[in-house]
C-alpha cells in the first residue's frame, strides 16, 4: 500500500505550492485532516493494488482478470466495480504496447533533482518503446480531474523519469487519470519529454525554490486555495478583497448597475465568486472552532431544523395497515436512473444489455471562467435554447 508520509513540496499539492510558494511553509505545522471520503480512497487504492498485482502474471498467460484475493465483504460493490474498471484500462494500456512493457504498481519515485526533498508513489508505470504511460487512480465522485498540464501528474512522471531514463528511452510521456465513479472513460495526456522537462526548468525549478524559503508573492485564487489548510486564516485574502466593498463606487458610471460594461461584470464575478468560496472555508473553519469549544466572537452554534422521523417504519405501516390503509398506497415505485442501472449490471454487461437505448444528448450551456479546459460554447452551431 502506498505510504501515508508526505513531502513539505509534495506532488500532490503541486498545484498549490507553485501558484502561492510561500503556502508551504506556511501550512508547514498545520495539523492535517482527513475524512471519511479520504480513508475511503486510500482503501480503495489498495483494492486497485491487489487486483492489479493478481492480474498482472494472468495478462502474460493470456488468461481472463480475476478478482483481488482480499476479504470481499470489506469491499462495497461499488469500489469492486471501480478496481475492475481500473485493472481493464491498465489491461488495455499494456496490450496497446508493440511488445511487453515494463510495469510497476505502486511505484515511489524522487523528484528531489528538481524540487527539494519531493516524493510521491505512482498509482501505475508502464515504459516501453519510447513511451512512458502515468495512471493515476481517482475514486472520488465529486469533481472530475483532468490530466491536462495537471502539476501533480506531471511531478509523478518527472519522478518516473528519472528512474528509468538511464534503462529505457523515454520520448514521449502519456499522463491518466482513471475517476470511473465519474468520467466512464478515462481522460488521457500527452507531452513530448523535452516540454516536460522545459517545464520542469522554466516553472518548476524556480516556484520550488521560492516554496522551499517560504519567500515569493502569496496568491490567493479559488483552485489553489481550495485544499490550503491556511485557506480561512490567510490574511492575504484580506489584503485582496478588502477594497471589494468599495467597487460598486469608483466612478459614477459603475455605480449605476444599468452601464455596467460586460468587462465590468466578468470582473466583479469573477471578484465574488472567489469571496463566496472564501466565506464557505471560513463558516467550515468556525463551526469547527466553536465545536471544539473555542469561542468566535460574534458566532454560536444553534440547533439546526429537524425533519421527523419514524422510530420504527415496518412497526408503523403494519399499525396504518391495520387502520385500514392499502399497503400499496404505503410505497412509491419508480424507474432506477440510469447510472444506478449501470451500477447494477456493471458496465459492460449494461452496454451489451443497454448500449442501443442510451443516448448522450448535448449538454446545456453553463458558465465557466476562461482558465476552462473545456471549449467555448458555439451560439451558432444550432443547441436548441433552455427554456427559461
Amino acid at each position: 500500500m502506498a505510504p501515508t508520509k508526505h513531502a513539505l513540496l509534495s506532488p500532490s499539492a503541486a498545484h498549490r505550492w507553485i501558484a502561492c510558494p510561500p503556502s508551504a511553509r506556511l501550512t508547514e505545522h498545520m495539523p492535517g485532516s482527513t475524512s471519511p471520503y479520504a480513508e475511503e480512497g486510500t482503501k480503495a487504492h489498495y483494492l486497485c493494488e491487489q487486483t492489479l498485482r493478481l492480474n498482472i502474471p494472468r495478462w502474460r498467460m493470456g488468461q481472463p482478470d480475476e478478482r483481488a484475493q482480499v476479504a470481499e465483504d470489506d469491499y462495497p460493490p461499488e469500489m469492486w466495480r471501480a478496481a475492475s474498471a481500473y485493472a481493464e484500462f491498465v489491461h488495455e494500456v499494456w496490450a496497446e504496447f508493440p511488445s511487453e512493457p515494463t510495469i510497476a504498481v505502486e511505484q515511489p519515485v524522487n523528484v528531489t533533482r528538481w524540487v527539494p526533498g519531493c516524493f510521491g508513489t505512482c498509482d501505475c508505470l508502464l515504459i516501453g518503446g519510447g513511451t512512458l504511460q502515468v495512471i493515476d487512480f481517482k475514486y472520488g465522485a465529486g469533481v472530475p480531474v483532468s490530466p491536462v498540464q495537471n502539476e501533480q501528474m506531471m511531478l509523478y512522471a518527472l519522478g518516473a523519469y528519472d528512474l528509468f531514463s538511464a534503462t529505457d528511452t523515454i520520448n514521449t510521456v502519456c499522463m491518466t487519470i482513471v475517476q470511473p465513479r465519474i468520467q466512464a472513460e478515462p481522460e488521457r495526456w500527452t507531452i513530448a519529454t523535452d516540454e516536460l522537462l522545459k517545464w520542469a526548468e522554466d516553472t518548476l525549478v524556480p516556484a520550488a525554490k521560492l516554496a522551499w524559503a517560504g519567500e515569493g508573492d502569496f496568491n490567493p485564487g479559488k483552485e489553489q486555495c481550495r485544499w490550503c489548510r491556511a485557506y480561512p486564516q490567510c490574511r492575504a485574502w484580506q489584503d485582496k478583497y478588502g477594497p471589494l466593498a468599495d467597487f460598486m463606487a469608483q466612478t459614477p458610471e459603475v455605480r449605476d448597475p444599468r452601464l455596467l460594461s460586460n468587462a465590468e461584470i466578468g470582473e466583479w464575478l469573477g471578484r465574488a465568486q472567489d469571496i463566496a468560496d472564501y466565506v464557505k472555508a471560513l463558516e467550515v473553519y468556525t463551526h469547527q472552532q466553536l465545536l471544539e469549544g473555542n469561542p468566535v466572537p460574534g458566532w454560536k452554534l444553534v440547533e439546526g431544523r429537524s425533519v421527523r422521523q419514524f422510530t420504527d417504519t415496518d412497526a408503523a405501516f403494519t399499525a396504518m395497515q391495520q387502520a385500514g390503509v392499502d399497503p400499496a398506497m404505503l410505497y412509491e415505485r419508480k424507474p432506477i436512473s440510469l447510472s444506478a442501472a449501470e451500477k447494477l449490471l456493471g458496465k459492460k454487461h449494461f452496454n451489451e444489455v443497454c448500449g442501443g437505448f442510451v443516448v448522450k444528448p448535448q449538454g446545456k450551456p453553463t458558465l465557466a471562467p476562461e482558465s476552462d479546459n473545456r471549449p467555448a460554447y458555439d451560439p451558432t452551431d444550432g443547441f436548441e435554447a433552455a427554456e427559461k
